[in-house]
Order: structure tokens, then sequence, then C-alpha cells
């Protein structure tokens, strides 16, 4: 009874073990796609603000400001969306995130990636590709 006992007892502590190293791993696992989930949204965030900066800064200059810039083609090799939404909205999708900020009344255009041209004209800010 002896050897019995022993092999059986070695068979539930190294499931008990097992059950506990896969328990560990999940939670692991999950904790770091929720990591890189959050960063994607801070990712989607710093896009928005970026652009939002550069409505910001037209806003506060007199009329006949304008100004190039340039929104990158892609994050960290993702492609990424960012569209001005009936003059009201600007709207950045990337990695299937999307943040809304919303503008100023006098915003007329669109933000895309690549070259664009800012404009204050007559208190409007006008925006379009480059």
């Amino acid at each position: 009874m002896g050897k019995a006992q022993s092999a059986m007892e070695f068979i539930v502590l190294a499931s008990f073990m097992l059950v506990a190293a896969l328990g560990f791993f999940a939670v692991m696992g999950s904790k770091i796609l929720e990591s890189r989930e959050d960063a994607n949204k801070k990712i989607a965030e710093d896009i928005s603000n970026f652009a939002y900066r550069e409505i910001e800064m037209a806003e506060a200059f007199n009329d006949g400001y304008e100004r190039n810039f340039t929104m990158p083609l892609t994050i960290n090799g993702l492609a990424y969306a960012i569209n001005i939404t009936s003059n009201r909205e600007l709207i950045v999708n990337y990695s299937n995130y999307e943040y809304v900020r919303f503008l100023p009344s006098n915003v007329i255009g669109n933000l895309s990636t690549g070259y664009n041209i800012i404009r204050k004209v007559n208190g409007r800010i006008e925006i379009k590709k480059g």
C-alpha cells in the first residue's frame, strides 16, 4: 500500500501544480491583453489630441493664420483613420478603437493621414488635405 499511496499522492500533487500553473498563465495572458488594449486606446487618444492641438492653435490666432502639418500614415505599423464628421466631431479609429473629440462650431473641412493645411479665414478654421 505504501508505493501505491505514494504514486497516488504524486499524481494528485502534480495535477494540482498543473492546474495552478495553468491558472497563473491564464491570468497573466489576460493582463497582457488588457495592457495592450489600454495602449491602443491611448494611441487613439494621442492621435486625436495631436490633431486637436492644431485646431486649438489656429483658433487662438487671428485671421490669415495658415499652417501645414502632417498626420502620420501609420502608427506602430498599423493604419488608422481620422475624420471630421458634420464639422463637429473629430473621430480617430485605430486598432478597432474609436476615439471622439467634439470640435468648436467654427471648424469646416476634413483631416486625413498625410499632409494637411489648416487656416483661419473670417473667424472659421478651414482644414483640407494638402
